[in-house]
């Protein structure tokens, strides 16, 4: 699910990542125009999918490179990138290095700073179809030692040894020696200013809606939150959970959920898992990223960070449910949709899915002591 086409688009709380990086804060007014160069649709692209109009964001993307990867998985991801993106700051500049166009086929090389001063340089591959320029592939520079972490082998360790110390499998004592998170004291949102892919895809069914929030409540009232209405509920097509402004958060148990009338095991299995998508959104709040020491780098600092979430959320998890087991089944999960975009499995300050494994088996066996 996690695609590398969109180099432009990606989590933007791992900065040095060329998904997030290349994601422009350009206004390009009109949308998809017939005339525009090649470099003006990049930024079109990555502005759009800013704003979280998924549904032109989509139209930016050649027909071939669409039926390669699918229109589902490419819309998934462009919802995914709208609502993460307002969790941190935008980008500093754009600057076109190299526009090269021969005949109805064009490169495009830019160079985005963010706001924190980090830099990438992406290139674009865009074909003409019907008069317009369509991203048809995305790469970039190999990444530097920089984006890696130094010390993955003992993040696992590092952060069992976090948790034992601060006392972090006791998770109500845990927190409450936190200040309360952004998200219970997120006032009601206008809904039309939400990304568009979560504005019209709301959950209206009165029924679901009662259902899922009765299966949140738990997490919500754990972290000391007296009312819902910093969860954003809406219909999107995987199990995910994603910051917007205000401290709010957009969930969505996934399009299965919806589909039909699951069985009351498959729900219980769904809601548990969601708990532990809002949880780690939620902890994301409360756990700061913390400067790199001890021969460590800002990966490995990402990397860190992550694991926390994950044991916490794990911690919640037994604290609600009781059930080791639903650890392992939102293992893999945690892996394709918690992750950034396009980045893979293990690799620039993402956990891989033993690591998560691993976090979780800690957790567990402090929860059994």
């Amino acid at each position: 699910m996690n695609n590398v086409y969109l180099t432009c688009l990606a989590r933007p709380e791992h900065l040095r990542f060329v998904l997030v990086i290349a994601l422009t804060g350009l206004v390009f007014p009109g949308g998809c125009n017939l005339s525009a160069s090649p470099s003006k649709a990049v930024e079109a692209l990555c502005r759009t999918a800013e704003r979280g109009d998924v549904e032109r964001a989509a139209t930016f993307f050649s027909s071939g490179l669409i039926s390669r990867i699918g229109i589902g998985p490419l819309k998934t991801d462009l919802t995914n990138v709208s609502l993460e993106l307002k969790e941190h700051g935008g980008i500093k500049s754009i600057k076109v290095l190299k526009e090269d166009v021969v005949g109805g086929v064009a490169e495009v090389t830019v160079e985005i700073t963010r706001g924190n001063g980090n830099e990438a340089t992406v290139h674009y591959k865009l074909i003409k179809e019907q008069g317009a320029w369509k991203v048809d592939g995305v790469s970039s520079d190999s990444v530097g030692q920089g984006n890696e972490p130094l010390h993955p082998e003992t993040a696992v360790e590092d952060i069992v040894k976090w948790a034992r110390e601060v006392g972090a499998a006791k998770i109500k004592n845990w927190i409450e020696k936190q200040p309360k998170p952004p998200i219970c004291r997120a006032a009601t949102i206008d809904r039309n200013t939400l990304p568009d892919e979560v504005k019209y895809h709301d959950v209206d069914d009165q029924g679901i809606r009662e259902q899922l929030f009765s299966a949140l409540d738990p997490v919500l009232k754990l972290v000391g939150c007296s009312n819902r209405q910093g969860v954003i509920l809406y219909k999107g097509a995987n199990v995910y959970a994603g910051h917007l402004d205000g401290g709010q958060i957009a969930v969505t148990p996934g399009g299965l959920y919806f589909a039909g009338a699951p069985p009351d095991e498959r729900i219980f299995h769904v809601l548990a898992e969601l708990r532990i998508f809002l949880s780690r959104e939620i902890f994301r709040q409360m756990v700061p990223l913390e400067k790199p020491t001890g021969g460590l780098n800002e990966a490995d600092m990402l990397l860190r960070r992550d694991l926390k979430l994950n044991y916490l959320a794990g911690a919640m998890s037994l604290a609600i449910d009781h059930d080791p087991a639903i650890l392992d089944r939102v293992a893999l999960d945690l892996d394709l949709y918690a992750r950034p975009i396009g980045t893979m499995s293990g690799t620039q300050g993402t956990p891989s899915l033993q690591q998560i494994e691993d976090t979780f088996g800690a957790a567990k066996q402090d929860y059994k002591q």
